[in-house]
């Protein structure tokens, strides 16, 4: 079906930096809302025109949001990937470096998805986000957690991890069904 990378998050807790990430994001979203009442605050405070405030807040605004998109990007820069993970029909194919693990669905429990990172540019997502948190529970009661990106890796870019899962799901779903349906 599809191939994704597997990064590496060089912090303890790799769910709060998602966390903070959409922080920053609904942040920024607040200061655009507020620029025009403070728009109408600069203007009756300093008695300046209206043409001269748009244009102050203007600059202000598009370098704030500038600074704040370089240091977003080279955050993201900084998330290294440390191998791939490929979904097929019939397994779970994950290679972390020289290690190289295939896990067929008999053996997994459950498959979940959860938005980590947001992504800066429509370029980095289909979905929205940068990357997701991948947890794969076993039926021995194991539990595996990956940070994946939503861009498939390869030549065919034609799923995010979304979908991927979705399918993956239905997929599953559809085989349980047709196991209990024929006893």
């Amino acid at each position: 079906m599809s191939r994704y990378k597997i990064y590496r998050i060089d912090h303890h807790d790799p769910v709060w930096i998602g966390k903070r990430r959409r922080l920053l994001n609904i942040l920024f979203g607040i200061l655009a809302i507020l620029s025009v009442p403070l728009m109408f605050i600069i203007h009756h405070l300093f008695r300046i025109g209206i043409g001269e405030t748009n244009l102050i807040l203007i600059i202000i605004i598009c370098t704030f949001y500038y600074l704040f998109y370089l240091r977003l990007k080279s955050e993201n820069r900084k998330i290294k990937p440390i191998g791939e993970i490929e979904f097929t029909r019939s397994c779970i194919i994950k290679s972390i470096g020289d290690s190289h693990t295939e896990t067929t669905y008999d053996s997994i429990d459950s498959v979940e998805l959860q938005e980590h990172i947001p992504a800066l540019t429509i370029k980095e997502s289909k979905s929205g986000f940068f990357t997701y948190i991948l947890s794969i529970y076993f039926k021995d009661s194991r539990k595996e957690t990956l940070i994946v990106s939503d861009i498939p890796s390869g030549n065919k870019q034609d799923l995010s991890i979304t979908e991927t899962i979705k399918t993956l799901k239905k997929l599953h779903f559809c085989r349980d069904l047709n196991k209990t349906t024929k006893r």
